[in-house]
Order: C-alpha cells, then structure tokens, then sequence
C-alpha cells in the first residue's frame, strides 16, 4: 500500500518516487500467514489487467490483509470469502439472490455451479434437473453465499461459521473455482499441503 509519484513520458509512465504506507508486517511473523498472504497477491496478479481500473480487486486484498493481521478469523474462512468476492469482481461471480431459470428471488433450495447460481424449487422440477448435480442449500448457507456477495469490503470479514458451516461454503467456492478458472496457482498448490 503506496503513494507513487509518476511522470507521463510519451510511450511510458515513469516511476520517480514511492513511499509506503502499508506494510503489513504481521503478515511476516507466521510461516501460514505467509503462505496464505502469497496466494491472495498471486490471485490479485492473475485477475488484474493493466491499464483496467481494478480499484476493487486492491482495495478487496488491502482488506483481507487486515482481516489477517486481526486474527478474528481463521485463514481458511478468510481464503474462501476471498476467493468468492475476487471472482464476483472479475465478473464470474455465482448468482445467488434469483433464479437463473425464471428470475424468482424466493425459496433456493439447490444451486448448480456449473451454471452460475441458484434455482427455485418449481425450476428444478420444471427443467429435470440433474439432481446429483445440485448442490443442496441450508437457508444459513444461502445467506453466507448472499453475504460474501453484497456486504461492502469494510463488513466483509466480520463474521465467522462454525465448522461444518465451513466445510459448506469452502466446498462451493472450491468446486466454483475448479469450474471456472483453467489456472493451477501455485501458491494454492502449498496451502493445500498445509
């Protein structure tokens, strides 16, 4: 986290100064912090495109910076909310507050990650969904979904669920992830060693 200060050359911008504002340094006193820390920046650097403004995507990893250094929350709680609201930002988030079938904004008993989102029940009977397909989904679990989607970054990491709550929401943002982003990264590769 920086102030620079640039000069605007004709093919170029040139960096004359930097200073840091920033540095999150209890992010370097644990080895787990570091790993996780890696992976967010490693997600940060894929999803961003240079010359975009990706204000969103920095400002969301400035946040879960903080949240880490807190310590409020566990770090796999902390990787998932990330991995869910990174996505959304990049513009392939999951559709969790209607219908992808008929557009309903009530009573979303299953979601298809495959195809993005939730259905409503009479949908999932009209199409013949595949039910083995489909995710089943607690009322906690969908509000988890409609949270980590609509909360602003500053409310983003306050919360916590209990482990098998956990195990749910990570399970969809894993899968979620496997579906719709083609890249191994490696850092992800050393948290799942852990």
């Amino acid at each position: 986290f920086c102030e620079f200060m640039l000069t605007e050359g004709r093919s170029f911008n040139y960096l004359n100064s930097a200073e840091g504002k920033e540095y999150f340094p209890l992010l370097k006193t644990d080895l787990d912090m570091i790993y996780y820390s890696s992976y967010f920046a490693e997600l940060a650097e894929y999803f961003t495109v240079e010359g975009m403004d990706e204000r969103n995507i920095l400002n969301l990893l400035y946040v879960t910076f903080k949240a880490m250094e807190r310590r409020q929350m566990s770090l796999p709680l902390i990787r998932r909310i990330y991995e869910y609201r990174i996505l959304q930002f990049y513009g392939i988030g999951l559709e969790v507050f209607r219908c992808l079938s008929c557009g309903c904004e009530e009573q979303f008993p299953a979601l298809l990650i495959h195809n993005g989102g939730v259905y409503c029940s009479d949908c999932i009977e009209k199409l013949s969904l595949n039910q083995e397909s489909l995710t089943k989904l607690t009322p906690s679990l969908l509000y988890t979904l409609q949270y980590v989607s609509a909360a602003p970054l500053g409310r983003l990491y306050s919360f916590n669920l209990s482990d098998e709550a956990l195990a749910e929401f990570s399970w969809i943002v894993k899968h979620f992830m496997r579906v719709h982003v083609p890249h191994q990264f490696r850092s992800g590769k050393m948290l799942e060693m852990l």
